[in-house]
């Protein structure tokens, strides 16, 4: 049927169908559960992007329409190389100053009015990657431990017949010579091994966690005492705000007490002569929902700051900047939190401070 022969009522009648189809397609846009972007090369504008892809980028819908993203020239170019029409590939994009995200993206060009564009479909796969990251960290962990256990061995038995040989000359010769002098410095390193290779050992054959119900406060109160001889050596003011009514959930007070030895020596390390470390606890609900909550332990000095470009390294087993620290005591801390299913974050700025936070699942119903 030709549309000019059409009456009006039918003319109205195939408007409102045309109406109702890109209606009901818009609507398929829009609400699709992921991101949808239409990208326009060369320029790598936005020219259109559904709800979710503004919810991803943290923005509102009529913002994201524009906006420059050159993060697409990398996906132009492997769609030009491609003999495949569709692309997948990954990118990464800045939400914001202190954010960014990492998209699994799949591309292909479209054409529209002569034009071809990049219609590309994103996924954040922000959190596939950071577990990733911790299963190639406990992986790393894992055979490092191993070495590790072999080394210690090895060095134990001959450490022990150096100190004993030490010991007897010391003995044999008399105080006020450089001899004597000497020899205590030699012991004091044999010491200084001995206790390093005595912390690579508990670090590579792990106890497995005795996990039993426990209140988090009670923990925190009952390190302070353990902590006591290294917060003495300084004027460190503590401050505790402990929240009320903190549930008991299910961990290895034995660990968690470690954990926060381990946290609360670096922070004394960290201040000078005259410091303040503040200890808190209290509940986070979950960043989504469905994510459950969590049980929160911070611990803030207002030390000299982790440089920027420790940051990323500062779980790495045996870095440090201390001169006589081993550099495990962090990477401990993590594996302890991972075998809670805990998480560790951190916050630092330099000249101002650091934050800890070590977060404990807290059981549905608790």
């Amino acid at each position: 049927m030709e549309i000019n022969k059409l009456k009006k009522s039918e003319l109205l009648e195939l408007y409102h169908q045309i109406e109702k189809q890109l209606s009901w397609y818009k609507s398929f846009f829009d609400n699709a559960t992921d991101a949808v972007f239409v990208v326009q090369p060369e320029t790598w504008c936005v020219l259109d992007a559904n709800d979710y892809a503004a919810q991803l980028l943290d923005t509102n819908k009529e913002d994201i329409l524009g906006i420059i993203l050159p993060q697409f020239r990398r996906i132009f170019k492997l769609l030009n190389k491609s003999s495949s029409p569709i692309v997948l590939s990954e990118m990464s994009l800045d939400v914001s100053s202190a954010k960014s995200i990492m998209l699994e993206v799949s591309a292909r060009f479209m054409k529209h009015e002569n034009q071809e564009l990049i219609l590309a479909i994103a996924r954040d796969v922000s959190e596939q990657h950071a577990l990733t990251d911790k299963l190639v960290q406990a992986d790393k962990l894992v055979l490092l431990g191993q070495l590790s256990a072999g080394v210690t061995h090895e060095i134990r038995n001959p450490l022990a017949a150096i100190n004993l040989n030490l010991q007897i000359l010391k003995r044999n010769t008399k105080t006020e010579t450089p001899e004597y002098e000497y020899i205590n410095t030699a012991l004091q390193g044999v010491e200084r091994i001995a206790r390093i290779v005595e912390v690579t050992l508990n670090f590579s054959k792990p106890a497995l966690p005795d996990i039993q119900d426990s209140n988090i406060n009670t923990i925190v109160t009952s390190s302070m005492e353990l902590v006591a001889s290294v917060l003495k050596r300084k004027e460190i003011k503590i401050e505790l705000k402990l929240a009320d009514k903190m549930p008991k959930i299910p961990l290895d007070a034995k660990q968690i007490q470690q954990v926060l030895i381990n946290l609360i020596t670096n922070a004394a390390d960290a201040v000078s002569q005259y410091g303040l470390i503040q200890l808190k606890t209290y509940i986070e609900h979950g960043s989504r929902k469905g994510d459950g909550e969590y049980a929160v332990i911070s611990v803030t000095d207002n030390g000299a700051g982790i440089p920027p470009e420790d940051l990323p390294k500062i779980f790495n087993p045996f870095f440090t900047r201390k001169p006589d620290g081993t550099g495990l005591g962090l990477p401990i801390t993590q594996r302890i939190m991972h075998q809670h299913s805990g998480v560790i974050d951190v916050e630092s700025t330099m000249g101002k401070g650091s934050t800890i936070y070590v977060k404990l699942p807290i059981p549905r119903g608790k």
